[in-house]
């Protein structure tokens, strides 16, 4: 399956239970993707891109990270609706201690896969950090 914004948009708006947008705005949603591919971006050391995400020709993430990315889109989502949230009108009334929590929750499982990446990323590499024993 080719992972474009079209299908992750998709897949966190189910994540967050907003299939119409009536929460978080299509804008909010892409924000959330630059920001946890800026962080997976820090993880790998080189960007990466998502599909049609500010023009990008392609998605240069692993597609077995895409849970990682989608993860951390959501724990983003959900601290930028938790930061706005007495900004704009709502058709939900919403706990700030709910959103918090499930944030706090989201923010604590991305950090968790980044650092598998990370580890699977060095056992991957050919250029090891460290030299042979003589």
């Amino acid at each position: 399956m080719a992972i474009t914004l079209a299908t992750a948009r998709d897949q966190l708006e189910t994540r967050l239970v907003d299939a119409t947008n009536l929460i978080f705005a299509t804008s909010t949603l892409d924000e959330a993707f630059r920001a946890s591919l800026g962080e997976v971006s820090n993880t790998y050391g080189s960007d990466v891109t998502l599909k049609d995400l500010d023009s990008a020709p392609a998605t240069t993430f692993d597609d077995v990270d895409f849970v990682a990315v989608m993860v951390g889109a959501t724990a983003f989502a959900l601290r930028f609706r938790l930061f706005n949230k007495f900004e704009e009108v709502s058709p939900i009334r919403e706990h700030p201690e709910d959103l918090a929590k499930w944030a706090t929750e989201a923010m604590e499982e991305f950090q968790g896969l980044l650092t598998h990446i990370r580890l699977r990323r060095f056992q991957e590499s050919s250029d090891h950090p460290y030299t042979a024993w003589e």
